[in-house]
């Protein structure tokens, strides 16, 4: 169902979507919250298959209100407002910048290549923005911060508090600046019979100019930053040891070490638990697990007839699961093998999810098993 915001983007002329308000699908929302909820360093918690029910029931197309406030107490409304702006910022960054591969930061720096010496520069100070993200074509190189907030005033104050943060990195190569999109979007809630009454998300968006990049290395970038984005995506899920050898790609600094990785990581991924859609013949071999509204389900097997059972108890149990094919590509590290694998046509079905990054988000239950 889509659910409208009030909308500005600064500056109109790279607007994707031009227009007084901007349309997100709720389960793309929800989506994107299951994503960036295993993605995150921390606990991972379940699916948020929960939005229809804290939005007004006003139908498809209508604003984007909440039923209720986000809490009562100060601490927990800035906690939900921060969530659910992150949720809303990436549902955006996927559907309308294409972008599909993200990695976190947190307050840590990281590596995308040490061999390449392709870094994280911290500039200033603080908290660092939320992601570094591309598009599937290994292209688009961005670095992004949401916010979320009640302000009576509007967005205006959280979208400048998120380009300060969007401004604290850059992304260097062989210690040259490297050519990003920095984004900060402000989502600002809003409540049906309370105040503020409308929702707004708000967008700032310049192109900030690297330097020149030899050829050899322009691609290192998103290889690392793709390796990460899988790590993260299937540690949570129960595939502890693959996501770390899948990080140790991105921090060898000589290429027997590095080979010596891969080595290891390609066997880690052939003995790995793979997950089939039954009676599929267009999604291939995942990688992944099953996450319920009590979280991911990693220390027993989900039978076909346990996965029915938790959709009847209405634990909106989800297969979110990688491409093993995919996996296998960026632990070799070939860019053309990459693009060509995450520009192969899939044919979802009416409930099967991709992610234009190998991934899925498969609803189970009713005829809807994974084997």
């Amino acid at each position: 169902m889509t659910r409208t915001f009030i909308y500005s983007f600064t500056p109109p002329s790279l607007d994707p979507s031009p227009g007084a308000t901007i349309a997100l699908d709720v389960s793309e929302i929800e989506d994107a919250g299951i994503r960036e909820v295993l993605q995150t360093p921390g606990a991972a918690y379940g699916a948020w298959s929960i939005l229809d029910a804290l939005l007004t029931p006003t139908g498809a197309g209508t604003s984007f209100i909440f039923r209720q406030p986000l809490g009562q107490a100060r601490e927990v409304k800035v906690a939900l407002s921060g969530l659910f702006g992150r949720f809303v910022a990436r549902a955006y960054l996927e559907r309308y910048f294409d972008l599909s591969i993200f990695a976190h930061l947190g307050n840590h720096m990281i590596d995308l290549d040490r061999r390449k010496q392709v870094r994280i520069k911290r500039l200033a100070r603080g908290d660092l923005p939320d992601w570094i993200a591309c598009k599937s074509d290994l292209s688009l190189l961005t670095i992004a911060e949401a916010k979320g907030c009640h302000d009576p005033g509007g967005p205006a104050k959280a979208l400048a508090r998120a380009w300060t943060q969007a401004g604290r990195i850059d992304v260097t190569v062989q210690g040259q600046k490297v050519t990003v999109k920095r984004i900060a979007i402000a989502s600002r809630w809003g409540v049906a019979n309370s105040s503020p009454a409308d929702a707004h998300l708000s967008v700032r968006d310049p192109i900030d100019k690297g330097d020149p990049i030899d050829p050899q290395n322009k691609d290192a970038p998103f290889i690392g930053l793709l390796r990460l984005h899988v790590a993260n995506m299937i540690e949570p899920l129960g595939h502890t040891e693959l996501a770390q050898a899948l990080r140790a790609l991105t921090r060898q600094t000589f290429p027997r070490p590095l080979r010596d990785a891969a080595a290891r990581a390609r066997t880690i991924l052939d003995s790995a638990t793979i997950g089939q859609m039954e009676k599929s013949q267009d999604i291939g071999g995942m990688v992944g697990g099953i996450v319920t509204r009590a979280g991911p389900i990693t220390d027993a097997v989900a039978s076909t007839i346990d996965q029915e059972a938790l959709a009847r108890l209405n634990l909106r149990p989800v297969f979110v699961g990688v491409d093993r094919d995919l996996i296998r590509a960026a632990i070799d590290g070939e860019a053309d093998a990459i693009r060509g694998r995450l520009a192969a046509k899939v044919s979802p079905d009416e409930f099967a999810r991709p992610d234009r990054a190998g991934g899925w988000i498969i609803p189970l239950g009713a005829e809807r098993r994974i084997i």
